[in-house]
């Protein structure tokens, strides 16, 4: 019986700096070979936290386009309804 292959997302180097302090911490905390996990969910969820303060941002900029007296939860709870 053939074997799943489970695939991992293709990665990329990257180049980009980072404060010495930042480094330190992360070379003390985490260990090698954890490393690379380790920043790409610290960045992941970054980059899910600043998508879904762009997407409030957009809500309440749509609210007082169309001058709703509604608040930004009301929104997001009627947007989200019947989704589990």
């Amino acid at each position: 019986m053939p074997q799943a292959v489970i695939e991992r997302p293709t990665r990329e180097k990257m180049n980009f700096m980072l404060d010495g302090t930042v480094i330190r911490e992360l070379k003390m905390t985490i260990p090698d070979g954890q490393r690379s996990d380790f920043v790409n969910e610290a960045v992941q969820r970054a980059l899910d936290a600043f998508g879904k303060k762009k997407a409030l941002e957009g809500f309440e900029k749509l609210r007082k386009k169309m001058k709703l007296r509604i608040p930004i939860a009301e929104i997001i709870k009627a947007k989200n309804y019947g989704r589990a």
